[in-house]
């Protein structure tokens, strides 16, 4: 087989499973979304503030986790097999502490949080509901991240998909009994999220220990461990800072968005939700292609990986314009779904129209960003994103505070920030620096089969 077939071949094996699996996760959230407008727009504005409080755990834990599938991945590549599992108990470790830790955390602090981003008394109560009952939500979603990655690294993202839609389903009933029939309101929607992800954390458990037989185990795991400790931290803490510091400064800029009212804050939502699908798209691509990459790094297969980074790219940006410019286009009708207010479906509008130049980009920083760190480049991204994601906040909030932006003028700003990142990932790939880095060095050991042996196993 030709080495392009096998590429697109694979890619679409791995990536394919994982968009369906995180496109019902995506669906989740819309669901989720709706049953909140249902409720009423200011409901379903405030928790859209509070979900960057949300995101840093959301965004976190599971970036943090892909660090198991890039690690255990290139040791596979590597063939140093021994390795593998221990890369896999340590990524449990890190990943269900963190949960613990960030749901503990919030479930203490949740009369105060929204507070402290300036809700009135009357919302804050609202964001108080849904951060309390949250906080359930994040020490089955570590465990079930930990697992999935060792689904992915196997090349088992098909069994993601299944899981994922067993759990939408679940999802959809639980929420629909809980808000329309038994009328729990916030409480209830949260409650059918705590237990659809319960629900997959022990199925993908189940799949690791029984169909593909992983053994954890006791004896000599600290010393294999910390064998796998160094290449997880170095990896692992710049994948999680990115992501930490984005979601910390969408924290900083809801706060100046509430200050702009219920309609701001409800148009927000809205348009930033609907465009998950892209984003979705997007992250299965980088996923689907951090496995190959990975494996190829590891087998110092350069062409490959190149030849894989740009197809990834192009695709990524296609779908991204597309589906961007398909919402504006429709986004009367697709607003309509969560609002009646004509004033929230006018700004929604607007918002998708900035975000129909902007979503190719951001394309580009997702699927860009998650191959430099696959292949070892991990401080470059993170130092560029540091950079912008702090260095932009000021900015805004001097404009902000001098000449009061509207909503309108945060998105400019958000479109600015897309653009000049993707151009600067773009260029440090082409740079070619990557070649010389990786978790596992070259040995002179015997060639590695030809690609057709990296095969996508169902």
């Amino acid at each position: 087989m030709p080495h392009t077939a096998l590429r697109t071949e694979s890619l679409i094996k791995l990536a394919g499973p994982i968009f369906f699996q995180q496109m019902t996760h995506t669906v989740v959230l819309l669901v989720d979304l709706y049953f909140f407008s249902h409720l009423s727009d200011e409901i379903a504005g405030t928790i859209g503030q509070l979900l960057p409080i949300i995101w840093l755990g959301t965004f976190v834990i599971p970036v943090f986790a892909g660090t198991g599938v890039s690690v255990a991945s290139q040791y596979m590549g590597a063939k140093q097999h021994h390795k593998v599992v221990p890369a896999y108990m340590m990524n449990l470790v890190f990943t269900a502490g963190m949960g613990l830790v960030f749901g503990g955390g919030l479930w203490w602090f949740s009369g105060d949080i929204g507070r402290w981003m300036g809700l009135p008394d009357t919302l804050n109560k609202i964001g108080a509901t849904y951060l309390s009952a949250m906080s359930m939500y994040f020490l089955p979603m570590g465990v079930l991240v930990a697992y999935n990655a060792v689904l992915s690294s196997r090349g088992m993202t098909h069994w993601l998909m299944y899981s994922a839609f067993m759990v939408a389903g679940i999802n959809l009933a639980l929420a629909s009994l809980f808000v329309l029939g038994f009328h729990w309101g916030v409480r209830g929607v949260v409650t059918a999220s705590v237990i659809s992800v319960t629900t997959a954390t022990l199925v993908s458990v189940w799949l690791v220990h029984r169909t593909l037989g992983v053994r954890f185990y006791l004896r000599g795991a600290k010393r294999d461990m910390l064998g796998v400790l160094r290449p997880m931290v170095r990896l692992g803490i710049p994948n999680a800072l990115e992501p930490f510091s984005y979601s910390l400064q969408q924290v900083f800029l809801s706060k100046m968005i509430i200050g702009l009212g219920v309609v701001a804050m409800a148009a927000n939502n809205y348009a930033g939700r609907v465009q998950m699908f892209q984003i979705t798209f997007s992250l299965a691509l980088a996923l689907g292609g951090q496995i190959l990459l990975a494996h190829w790094m590891g087998a110092r297969r350069f062409a490959d990986v190149n030849h894989l980074y740009w197809k990834t790219i192009r695709w990524g940006m296609v779908v991204a314009g597309c589906y961007a410019g398909g919402l504006w286009i429709f986004s009367d009708w697709i607003l309509g779904i969560f609002t009646a207010d004509p004033a929230v479906k006018q700004l929604g509008k607007t918002l998708l129209l900035i975000a129909a130049f902007y979503e190719p980009a951001r394309s580009v920083n997702i699927v860009g960003g998650f191959s430099l760190k696959t292949v070892g480049d991990a401080r470059f991204p993170v130092v560029v994103g540091m950079i912008f994601i702090w260095g932009i906040l000021p900015v805004v909030w001097a404009v902000n505070h001098y000449w009061s932006l509207t909503l309108v003028g945060f998105w400019l700003f958000f479109a600015a920030d897309e653009i000049i990142r993707a151009g600067i990932n773009l260029w440090r790939w082409r740079t070619g620096k990557w070649k010389s880095m990786g978790i596992v060095g070259h040995h002179p050991e015997p060639p590695l089969p030809p690609p057709e042996a990296l095969q996508v196993e169902y």
